[in-house]
């Protein structure tokens, strides 16, 4: 006959043994609770990369139609390519291309290192003399955005 763990064990004086707890119930609850936690700090790290990006990426383009290259450069990740070649780009952007109308967002992502947390956006972006896909990279720093990688896509580049 199979002992039941309630049934009373011969020679104990009637005590019944303490049920043994389902500790894999427990182990699924915190396992949940703490996917949530993670979930909720990703979410809140895209939100505030959205955030942070939107407004660098508007600070970059008033100083592009104001033609300041070199206040972009400066402020630029120090690992950021020669500031000399990103100026000259700058310049050849916005000869090419005139001012900054409008820009949009499309994507956003961000990627926590052990070198720092990057935030990656793309913007379609309306100039004088027509659409483009710019791609940021930012470091953020101090709770700030510096610039670390720019390109830009446009058939306006295309040889005619």
């Amino acid at each position: 006959m199979p002992i039941d763990d309630t049934t009373p064990v011969p020679g104990a004086g009637g005590i019944t043994p303490p049920r043994k707890r389902a500790l894999w119930k427990w182990s699924l609850a915190l396992t949940g609770i703490l996917l949530l936690i993670l979930m909720w700090q990703c979410g809140a790290g895209l939100i505030e990369g959205r955030r942070l990006s939107k407004t660098a990426v508007q600070q970059f383009h008033q100083k592009l139609n104001a033609e300041r290259y070199d206040e972009i450069c400066r402020e630029a990740d120090e690992d950021f390519v020669k500031r000399e070649e990103l100026s000259k780009l700058l310049e050849a952007v916005h000869s090419k291309m005139g001012n900054v109308e409008s820009e949009s967002l499309v994507n956003v992502r961000v990627n926590a290192t052990t070198g720092g947390s990057f935030i990656t956006t793309q913007f379609r972006t309306t100039f004088a003399q027509g659409p483009a896909t710019e791609t940021f990279t930012w470091v953020k720093s101090n709770g700030a955005l510096r610039l670390r990688g720019y390109s830009i896509q446009s058939s306006a580049f295309m040889p005619k």
